[in-house]
């Protein structure tokens, strides 16, 4: 049985993007940065602090001193811990 030149093509193609995928995604140097941030800073505050140190421009801070920047209130409100649901949710009921 003799092969066509476009099958083997697209065979070795396959092959080329299925290891460059596994590379990709499967390899990694182990110096990533860790998922959690100090707790005394919010990683809002982190992300927000990044992008402006790449930024090569300058800010007039005065604003955050200004009497309407002070009288602005925090109205978040806490969110709660609740309990978690049942271990197995798909677990039949045994009563």
């Amino acid at each position: 049985m003799k092969f066509d030149s476009n099958i083997t093509l697209t065979i070795v193609g396959t092959l080329i993007v299925a290891a460059g995928a596994y590379w990709y995604f499967f390899t990694g140097t182990g110096t990533d940065a860790p998922l959690t941030t100090d707790a005394s800073q919010n990683a809002a505050q982190v992300h927000f602090q990044t992008l402006i140190a790449q930024l090569p421009a300058s800010f007039d801070t005065a604003i955050f001193s200004e009497p309407n920047f002070l009288v602005l209130v925090d109205i978040t409100v806490p969110i709660e811990p609740e309990n978690s649901g049942r271990i197995d949710p798909f677990a039949p009921f045994f009563r």
